[in-house]
């Protein structure tokens, strides 16, 4: 089967969530019995760069006596083609990218994505891929360019994020009239303005998300962003699979970035002097590593509800509880954490910003891994620390209760619930934690248990490979 993945992020490249690194993942396992293509936009700020192989693929406009500046921008632009194992990358280079030293959070992102969505589907023709899967909002106008242009391919939509749908005024997409798009504003239309995620939603051939409790949440009013009736309507179509991760990748007996290297039977060794190496690192050397560490890494938005961590960290203030938090974001949540790492640095240490080698260095030290999120629609945190032996104490939504079990039997027990934006909860999940660390005969059991979890993608890509089926069997 040939497939065509379109992504604005892909790890190593440009990383900015979940989305990079679980693409990079479920592709790469799914090169080992398919033809797998993936496809990005160059930008200047790429993490990594590029083996490419020197082939480049022009956009060839069927209309190139006709001219407006869309049509202008994609005759300065092409595909540059890239390996990667088995994967074949190809690079958009076009001027509306390639300057650019983040893919996020720049002006007319409508503009830059619409364009970027065509020439997604211009390459799928090029490369007469059999079925064409699209991610989150950014790609979004691809599917719609597959289902209402001829020669169109099946697709697959994945929703990642279901709060982000690339919404934007009707007045600044009037050119999706025009040529090469085509398109009805009409038709992209939600509660008046031009939405990319609905519009692709409603005509991808499947739709897919990362977990089967984030799909039975988006499924309520409550929990839709306004697309929960989009998404009854195209129920029967609508499918949730949980993310992997690469097990070659998260591994930390061969995983260069940590302190020591270790397994589920040198755990015990291998994270205490990774604790320690940690604490001396970020200049806590007089902190006990016989503590228990918690470990909190991510974006600081209101999803993530940290809010809510920083309550329950001031009510439970006799916990003997160390954190390392990673992040940046809302500045009502960084300026706490920013005074917090000042005036209590017996108890928690606050590093804004991200660096890959410093979270895989948190997971590897850690006891335990926090994730209050108020939603969260799979999550890899946990999954990560699944495999590095630190406990996930995580809030019942989304993925996380999909992929983590409070349980009274140990060989079960896969980490610590608590429920979402509930203070009193979480601190006294926080709590269970403290007594479960006291118990060192259940907490190394426990450990050695959720290390041997086994979230690799093989039987994952074979649900894929079912929507896959469907999407082109409904095209048929």
């Amino acid at each position: 089967m040939k497939i065509l993945h379109a992504t604005a992020e892909y790890f190593p490249y440009i990383k900015m969530g979940g989305l990079s690194d679980m693409l990079a993942s479920l592709s790469k396992e799914q090169s080992q019995n398919h033809d797998v293509s993936v496809t990005l936009p160059l930008i200047r700020g790429l993490k990594e760069k590029p083996e490419f192989t020197g082939k480049t693929i022009p956009i060839k406009l069927s209309f190139p006596e006709k001219t407006n500046p869309v049509l202008e921008i994609l005759k300065d632009s092409c595909f540059r083609e890239a390996r990667k194992g088995r994967l074949k990358l190809y690079f958009f280079d076009s001027p509306l990218f390639r300057d650019l030293e983040t893919i996020y959070g720049n002006n007319d992102e409508h503009f830059r994505f619409a364009v970027y969505s065509y020439a997604a589907f211009h390459l799928s023709q090029v490369l007469d891929t059999d079925v064409f899967h699209a991610h989150d909002w950014h790609t979004a106008l691809a599917p719609v360019l597959q289902k209402h242009s001829p020669g169109g391919k099946p697709s697959v939509f994945t929703i990642h994020n279901l709060a982000y749908q690339g919404d934007h005024p009707l007045w600044m997409t009037g050119f999706l009239k025009e040529e090469p798009f085509l398109l009805h504003p009409e038709f992209l239309l939600h509660e008046g303005k031009t939405n990319y995620l609905k519009a692709g939603l409603l005509s991808a051939d499947q739709i897919t998300t990362v977990s089967p409790g984030y799909r039975k949440e988006t499924l309520l009013d409550a929990n839709g962003f306004g697309l929960s009736e989009a998404l009854r309507r195209r129920s029967d179509d609508y499918t949730g699979i949980i993310n992997g991760i690469d097990p070659e990748e998260w591994n930390p007996s061969n995983d260069i970035r940590i302190f020591e290297r270790f397994d589920a039977k040198t755990n015990k060794e291998g994270k205490l002097k990774n604790k320690t190496e940690l604490y001396m690192e970020i200049g806590r050397p007089l902190i006990d590593p016989n503590r228990s560490l918690v470990g909190i890494i991510g974006r600081l938005t209101y999803q993530k509800g940290y809010s809510v961590f920083l309550q329950s960290f001031q009510e439970r203030k006799h916990l003997s509880h160390y954190y390392i938090f990673q992040g940046a974001g809302e500045k009502d949540l960084e300026n706490p954490l920013f005074h917090l790492s000042h005036t209590e640095q017996d108890r928690i240490y606050f590093y804004k910003g991200y660096s890959e080698e410093l979270a895989r260095k948190i997971e590897a030290a850690s006891d335990f891994f926090l994730m209050p999120s108020l939603f969260e629609p799979c999550g890899l945190n946990q999954l990560y620390s699944h495999a590095y032996g630190t406990i996930p104490i995580v809030s019942r939504v989304g993925g996380l209760k999909d992929t983590v079990v409070e349980s009274s039997q140990n060989k079960y027990y896969t980490g610590i619930v608590f429920e979402p934006n509930d203070p009193s909860s979480l601190g006294y999940a926080l709590e269970r934690a403290e007594t479960l660390y006291k118990n060192k005969v259940k907490f190394y059991e426990v450990r050695e248990n959720i290390m041997r979890q086994d979230w690799g993608w093989k039987k994952r890509t074979g649900e894929y490979e079912t929507v896959y089926k469907k999407a082109i069997a409904k095209r048929a």
